[in-house]
């Protein structure tokens, strides 16, 4: 339990009792002990734990006594220094009273406005004041202020800087508010990009000593950075949604050709939450998708950018050297694409569960294959169950869903142990726990693991 904190207040009038008690630590031959601090109402003395009204530990805390802020005083500064900020230094407010005093109280706007919530500034900062640490309650941004900082000075992005996001701030800068367009737009989401800083503010806060929080991209934000020709073409809102390669893609090719940036005006959503929700993805960013391959395809599929994608560098260098196999190849391919996409994921899917095998000591197999174990035994294939080892059945192959079969291990190889059909528990040193979806729970695996393993 936090101990409880008391401000002792000077200003407060002392009770009789409080009265004698700070006679007697002014004089102690009366008993007290001069280095104590006179108790406050309400605190029962008991050693060094005294306590507040009632069970709990208590600290009494003696502070120097802090000035509050004077409206008086605010308005005798604001009226005719308001314009260089000398009321938002008065009012512990450091980066606006410099920002009034370089932008001219934000070109008088701000000035004129401050006349008139003043009185609601005085009332914010002494309550900052009266908090027992600045760190007890997380920073908050305010609608207002963010409304001031947008008109006029948000054309260059001030407003963005203030709700905590330095990089639009940048592009706004250094594209007048994305062509004036992304400001204007702005006066109507401002309330929720406020709202949205400050929970993410309060996350952060709460989560101080955790993991950071993902990342969650919005889509409006995508939108602004796509419809904007100079910004969509060279593939701005792909880095944004943290698809390099795609976001270089276009910049070298100009939003491939314009094809690729005019597709994006329609799949910009499907894009979002594929950044928003990789775990619904098992190749996590090597998961290959038929609209990015098509982008690809069209037109510098004749060089084979899109076999290049689909991780077929082989294919790639023959389309490069031979024109996409003198065009025929291409159009073949534009046609097969959906059948190239799932063979690059159902291949790239394998690839992860063997190499998690190997990793394990899993031994997997297909269908009346024999395998070799670790221990050089020669196991004959044999169906054992299925295990689809963290990752989805349709990642590896499409419905009716084929059981990858796991050998079955002579009796006298104690390496090998097959386990009981149950769910895995999560591995003690592996980095993400996999749960086996329903139907895919046999396995064989080393014993050393209990079974399963699930660092995949």
């Amino acid at each position: 339990m936090a101990a409880a904190v008391a401000v002792y207040d000077p200003r407060r009038k002392m009770s009789a009792e409080e009265r004698r008690l700070a006679d007697d630590n002014r004089f102690p031959a009366y008993g007290a002990t001069p280095s104590s601090p006179p108790p406050l109402r309400g605190f029962s003395s008991g050693g060094n734990n005294p306590q507040i009204n009632g069970p709990g530990p208590g600290i009494v805390v003696t502070v120097p006594y802090l000035q509050e802020k004077s409206l008086c005083e605010a308005y005798l500064l604001c009226l005719p220094f308001g314009f260089l900020g000398f009321h938002h230094f008065y009012l512990r407010r450091p980066w606006f009273g410099l920002l009034y005093f370089l932008t001219g109280g934000l070109l008088g706007v701000g000035w004129l406005a401050d006349i008139v919530r003043l009185p609601w500034l005085v009332r914010e900062a002494n309550e900052k004041m009266r908090r027992p640490s600045p760190d007890a309650d997380p920073p908050q941004v305010n609608l207002i202020d963010a409304y001031l900082l947008w008109f006029p000075l948000g054309i260059i992005g001030l407003h963005h800087y203030y709700l905590r996001r330095p990089i639009w701030g940048i592009v706004y800068t250094l594209t007048g508010g994305i062509l004036c367009v992304g400001w204007v737009v702005d006066a109507f989401r401002l309330p929720s990009l406020v709202r949205r800083t400050n929970d993410r503010l309060i996350q952060e806060h709460r989560q101080r000593d955790l993991a950071p929080a993902p990342f969650r991209a919005s889509l409006c934000s995508a939108y602004l950075l796509c419809v904007v020709p100079p910004l969509g073409i060279l593939g701005a809102h792909h880095f944004y949604l943290r698809r390099y390669a795609m976001g270089t893609f276009y910049l070298v090719t100009g939003g491939g050709f314009g094809f690729g940036w005019i597709v994006d005006w329609f799949r910009l959503k499907w894009l979002t939450e594929r950044t928003n929700h990789p775990e619904r993805f098992p190749q996590g960013h090597r998961q290959k998708f038929v609209d990015d391959a098509y982008v690809y395809a069209f037109p510098l599929g004749l060089l084979g950018a899109h076999h290049f994608y689909l991780e077929r560098p082989l294919w790639g260098l023959l389309y490069f050297a031979t024109g996409g196999l003198f065009g025929i190849g291409w159009m073949v391919d534009l046609c097969r694409m959906p059948c190239l996409t799932d063979d690059a994921n159902r291949r790239i899917g394998l690839e992860l569960v063997i190499r998690a095998a190997a990793h394990s000591n899993l031994v997997i197999a297909s269908q009346g294959t024999p395998v070799v174990s670790s221990t050089g035994t020669a196991y004959p294939g044999g169906q054992t169950g299925y295990y689809s080892y963290g990752i989805a059945p349709s990642a590896l192959y499409p419905p009716p869903y084929q059981p990858l079969l796991v050998g079955q291990p002579p009796s006298g190889d104690s390496s090998w142990v097959s386990v009981a059909s149950q769910p895995p528990p999560p591995h003690p040193g592996g980095g993400g726990h996999f749960a086996s979806p329903p139907d895919y729970t046999k396995c064989v695996a080393a014993a050393d693991n209990g079974g399963y393993y699930d660092d995949a």
